[in-house]
């Protein structure tokens, strides 16, 4: 599944702890994966490589990586099944999305003279070291206190 699901967390533990042992590497590098809208770039790369074809490539550069941004979050969050994977896994792939259109050096941050390679390489390490650490996080309520009626009016047998 492309989604990073919500992880429930007991009252009262940290925003980032769920009161279980450290965050598994596995999960970890598994968030890194799901964020990464990898449909997406490569549609971005395929149409960027049809559009330096063109007489004038600058606005369909600029179109793909607009129609992309856009398309990005709608795709992502189709496979959520509530608010805050949602907008958490949008956000996330919104920036992954960038990241790499930035990382691939084509279309548009190249046509505007904006791509540089290492930059590209220091952005594209940090971020995939910085979003397994993200976690949509629910708190989970405590149990509500249930009052239990006692018998005391019967007469005792």
């Amino acid at each position: 599944m492309r989604i990073v699901k919500e992880r429930v967390v007991p009252a009262g533990a940290g925003r980032l702890r769920s009161g279980q042992t450290s965050t598994d590497v596995k999960d970890y590098f598994d968030r890194v994966a799901k964020y990464i809208p990898s449909e997406v770039v490569a549609a971005y790369i395929s149409a960027n490589g049809v559009a330096t074809l063109a007489r004038n490539p600058g606005t369909l550069f600029i179109l793909i990586f607009v129609a992309c941004l856009i398309c990005t979050p709608l795709y992502i969050t189709r496979f959520t099944s509530t608010r805050k994977e949602a907008w958490t896994n949008g956000l996330m792939a919104i920036a992954a999305f960038i990241v790499w259109a930035y990382a691939t050096g084509v279309g548009l941050v190249n046509y505007l003279g904006w791509y540089d390679a290492p930059t590209a390489s220091v952005i594209l390490v940090l971020f995939t070291l910085v979003s397994g650490a993200v976690v949509p996080v629910t708190k989970q309520e405590p149990p509500k206190a249930q009052i239990i009626p006692t018998r005391s009016s019967e007469p005792a047998k």
